[in-house]
């Protein structure tokens, strides 16, 4: 201390201000790694693979076996053999031990999530394809269509959630106003507990492994009820995610997939062990998810699907829109919650958009990618064996009121791939509001071609229907795209672009009307999965909040009480100086 006392005070201010510098850059700001780590995908999902028969009649039911699960490759038909069921007693013991596992877990860092996070990124990123080939195999879809929709999507949550998450849950300071001036308030957001996901079938990897990133880096546990369709994958997903945390030393307990028919999907969401619940899925089902959850009030969050449209303006760069918007039809099959359903087309270049369409839709060829020769496949198979008399009926239903079917429109036998489930690439135009196919999801690789006349003619053919998910408008008059955008009654919409909110993942996604409600993705999807909680506390600690004799009980004066307390409303929220002095006098000569 003497020789500390002796030295000049710049010296010391020096000495000081390099500590803190150092501190902050290789202590404070120091980031944990990534972990490598290894996992060996299913043999199944390697290219050619036939270890198992080709089912006749695919399905996922199991004849006398109700909680066995049939999986197999919807894009031909292959047995991947068969899954157990979690039973209600598995699923109340998972809860239980991800109930246990999340106390540890809500005390972490959120360094140490973003270590967790930046391990799982890492291991996608290391092994894209094999990734690719097993969400392939399970749902039928084309390597192309896995890379954006199940690989790029879920690296592009990964890097938002590791580069501003905790910027998204740091503790939200606000304005106390004038009466609380001496306190200090701010909403604090702290994890539910344990949160579920029941996710739908078409993207197996990125539906399952994107409620985790969100829940984990919130302080969650989670459990995910995936699609019974699905289920094949489950096991790899999940072992992809506990490893992540078990190399990173935390406790694997914290996430768990469960698979199953309709009896867990209602365990899950009536469980009070379950403190928020995320649902993709139909309307239908939405509903019932309401309905389960209010037993316990689990407050929820609904992606329900949507009729997705684009309108296209006159003015449009076609060279652009048109490759954009048979991306958004063809990929994955049309299998996508925010796929482009229905396309209006402004009547001045209505016909030669409709013949472009027509040569392209033509040209589209359906296929196995993982058993087809290369080069050889634009679109996957149908997830659902049940969707060809659906679409077919609605298809009817256009044709029998106007529509002309110009390709397409029926179930696709494939030559070499009899039992795979295959609908025709399908184009239909002069399709009308009153048309069943406008107001019902077709998830299915059908262009919906409809003429309008002006801006508000437009607007008008897309609110008939009762979606209200995401949207786009092509325009090359930025300000007539922005306001046409801005007049839709959807949750999302994009200028001269389809989808692409969604790799922008600092923006919310979610929609309105018989889309749902709520949000996933962004800040809003992380805090939702959070309880808000409002914080005060004294700015000084003697400085605190005193009770006046006037209005403590018992009150000597009720009278003198009511008349001070009127003085002090006046006092703190009268507009005019003036005002608040004059209500100060009378408080004190009360007091």
């Amino acid at each position: 201390m003497e020789c500390v006392r002796d030295l000049p005070l710049p010296v010391v201010v020096a000495v000081v201000a390099g500590g803190v510098v150092l501190y902050v850059l290789f202590v404070r700001g120091r980031s944990l790694p990534a972990i490598p780590f290894e996992l060996k995908p299913p043999a199944e999902s390697a290219p050619g693979w036939a270890g198992r028969p080709i089912l006749d009649a695919p399905g996922i039911a199991v004849a006398g076996e109700p909680g066995v699960i049939q999986c197999y490759d919807p894009a031909t038909g292959r047995s991947l053999g068969r899954v157990q069921a979690t039973t209600l007693e598995e699923l109340e013991q998972r809860l239980g031990r991800a109930r246990a596992a999340q106390a540890a877990w809500a005390q972490t860092t959120f360094e140490q999530r973003r270590q967790v996070l930046r391990t799982l990124l890492a291991f996608v990123l290391g092994h894209q394809r094999e990734i690719c080939q097993v969400a392939c195999r399970d749902s039928g879809k084309t390597l192309v269509d896995a890379t954006l929709g199940e690989v790029l999507t879920t690296a592009a949550k990964l890097q938002w959630t590791i580069k501003h998450g905790e910027r998204a849950l740091q503790d939200d300071v606000r304005d106390p106003g004038f009466m609380m001036a001496y306190k200090r308030a701010k909403v604090v957001y702290q994890p539910r507990g344990v949160v579920a996901a029941l996710v739908s079938w078409n993207y197996p990897f990125h539906n399952t492994v994107g409620p985790v990133i969100s829940a984990l880096f919130a302080g969650n546990a989670i459990v995910v009820k995936a699609s019974e369709h699905v289920a094949w994958s489950m096991a790899y997903w999940e072992q992809m995610v506990r490893r992540a945390l078990n190399v990173c030393g935390h406790d694997p307990e914290l996430v768990h997939f469960v698979t199953g028919f309709a009896d867990i999907g209602r365990a899950v969401t009536a469980s009070p062990l379950v403190d928020h619940i995320t649902f993709i899925g139909s309307p239908e089902v939405g509903r019932l998810v309401m309905e389960a959850a209010s037993a316990n009030l689990t407050p929820v969050t609904l992606e329900l699907g949507g009729k997705d449209c684009a309108i296209v303006f006159d003015d449009a760069d076609l060279g652009q829109c048109i490759p954009v918007l048979m991306r958004s039809v063809v990929q994955n099959a049309s299998q996508n919650c925010i796929g482009i359903e229905r396309i209006l087309v402004h009547a001045r270049i209505y016909d030669r958009f409709v013949d472009e369409m027509a040569r392209r839709m033509r040209q589209v060829r359906v296929g196995a990618v993982l058993d087809d020769p290369p080069n050889e496949v634009d679109c996957g198979a149908m997830v659902l064996p049940g969707c060809f008399d659906r679409l077919e009926a609605l298809i009817a239903d256009a044709v029998s009121k106007g529509a002309r079917c110009l390709v397409g429109g029926q179930r696709f036998r494939h030559p070499r791939h009899p039992q795979g489930q295959y609908f025709a690439p399908t184009l239909l135009a002069d399709v009308t509001p009153d048309m069943d196919i406008t107001r019902h999801e077709t998830f299915g690789p059908v262009m919906v071609l409809m003429r309008f006349a002006d801006e508000q003619d437009a607007v008008r053919q897309v609110h008939a229907s009762p979606y209200g998910l995401g949207s786009s408008v092509f325009s090359g008059d930025r300000a007539r795209g922005r306001r046409v955008a801005l007049r839709l009654r959807t949750g999302m919409a994009n200028v001269n672009d389809f989808g692409v909110n969604y790799i922008c993942q600092a923006l919310p996604f979610g929609g309105v009307g018989i889309s749902g409600f709520g949000r996933f993705a962004g800040p809003e999807g992380l805090r939702a999965l959070c309880v808000e909680k409002a914080f005060t506390e004294d700015r000084l600690p003697f400085v605190k909040t005193p009770i006046p004799p006037i209005v403590d009980y018992p009150i000597r004066d009720t009278e003198k009480g009511y008349q001070f307390t009127q003085q002090i409303v006046a006092f703190a929220y009268s507009e005019s100086w003036w005002q608040s002095i004059k209500a100060g006098l009378r408080l004190a000569a009360l007091a």
